[in-house]
């Protein structure tokens, strides 16, 4: 008897709950306000996402990719988490291992 209370109760707060969060503006059935129309019908007319334009671009991979040759040459990749920020041993050492790999 308790489950089948516990379901009923919980399938009533789940088809109830959309009708607490329900924006309605007029009294009317099936009326919407102005920009709501407008809204409305922008979305039923348009099939395509809106475009969205972005304020900042981010690095092409081909930019990333060259810090990181140019951070490679200039030592500052560290060898391990413990090593960072790399000191400047550490610099040196990345420094030497990155002339003696050929990459320049």
């Amino acid at each position: 008897m308790k489950v089948r209370n516990v379901l009923c109760i919980g399938l009533s707060a789940a088809l109830l709950s959309p009708l607490a969060f329900a924006d309605v503006q007029s009294n009317a059935p099936g009326h919407l306000s102005g920009t709501a129309a407008t809204t409305a019908n922008a979305i039923v007319s348009s099939n395509t996402a809106p475009a969205v334009e972005s304020k900042h671009r981010g690095k092409t991979r081909a930019e990333v990719h060259q810090e990181l040759l140019l951070a490679q040459k200039a030592g500052l990749i560290p060898t391990t988490d413990a090593d960072y920020p790399p000191s400047e041993r550490t610099i040196e050492r990345n420094k030497r291992n990155y002339a003696a790999s050929g990459r320049n």
